[in-house]
């Protein structure tokens, strides 16, 4: 488990070495340093710092605990080779912080309604949320959010023949909670059906029930690249980025799990997966 060691003794003991040198030494043979007393300032700095301390806690020791909204390729998907059960861009990611961090990885399948609200962490149902999830005002009063991880922006998806621009669409379908629900209802005046997961809106877009979806571009690519009878009709670039998630207040894991993050990045490895999952 890392631990987050305070440095304020040792910026003490620095201190006093500063002023000791400042001041100069004494040439008087019969001035002797007193052994006692540097043990002494030696286990008072031991106390000092092991006071400093500050461990994050987990749901289950030596185990990060991840709620995600799977599936959502090609963020999170089901994949009985993965250590976890689990595969994408979000669970590679985690799984890469979790190794360095000297973890193991256990995955939990939440909706995204309490991923998003804060609920599930709140609860004690995971450590960490990492579900493609934008980082907004609102979920950032329920969660603390880990350092930005991918930049995304929504899309309209729709068939090779069907509506071309979301003006032309009659019947449009997004996933409850989202930011592409948002986008919809502030840009659209037709008829709007909202769907628990991507799954759902998948199948109800198969089953004719919609005419198009509107999500984050990522998945919508995604379904096309597969599929050759859907499209990308229109794309939005609304700047948004996704964010692993905490629960609030729990700074001492946040910490801690960006560090992981940060070394990820540094060692090349996000760029592995990300070229993995996405063609540029």
């Amino acid at each position: 488990m890392l631990t987050i060691r305070s440095l304020r003794t040792a910026a003490a003991v620095a201190a006093i070495a500063l002023t000791a040198a400042a001041c100069g030494g004494t040439d008087d043979p019969a001035v002797e340093e007193d052994p006692a007393a540097e043990e002494t300032t030696e286990e008072e700095g031991t106390e000092d710092d092991a006071e400093g301390d500050a461990a994050y806690e987990l749901i289950q020791d030596g185990t990060l605990t991840v709620c995600t909204d799977a599936p959502y390729p090609p963020f999170e998907f089901e994949d009985a080779d993965a250590p976890s059960g689990f595969s994408g861009f979000d669970i590679d990611l985690v799984q890469e912080m979790v190794d360095l961090e000297g973890l193991e990885l256990n995955v939990v399948v939440t909706s995204f309604d309490a991923i998003q609200s804060g609920t599930a962490l709140a609860a004690d149902s995971c450590d960490m949320a990492a579900s493609a999830m934008t980082i907004n005002d609102e979920r950032e009063e329920n969660v603390d959010f880990l350092d930005p991880y991918f930049d995304a922006d929504q899309s309209l998806l729709s068939t090779t023949d069907g509506p071309a621009t979301l003006a032309d669409v009659t019947a449009l379908g997004v996933q409850g909670d989202t930011t592409g629900a948002d986008y919809a209802a502030e840009n659209y005046d037709g008829e709007i059906t909202e769907y628990p997961d991507g799954a759902a809106l998948r199948t109800a877009l198969e089953a004719g029930n919609i005419e198009a979806i509107l999500q984050d571009l990522p998945v919508n690519a995604l379904i096309a690249q597969e599929d050759d009878s859907y499209t990308i009709a229109e794309t939005y670039p609304t700047g948004e980025e996704y964010g692993f998630a905490v629960a609030e207040g729990n700074t001492a894991l946040r910490d801690a799990l960006n560090a992981r993050l940060q070394e990820v990045r540094d060692a090349g490895t996000y760029d592995e997966i990300f070229a993995e999952y996405f063609d540029v």
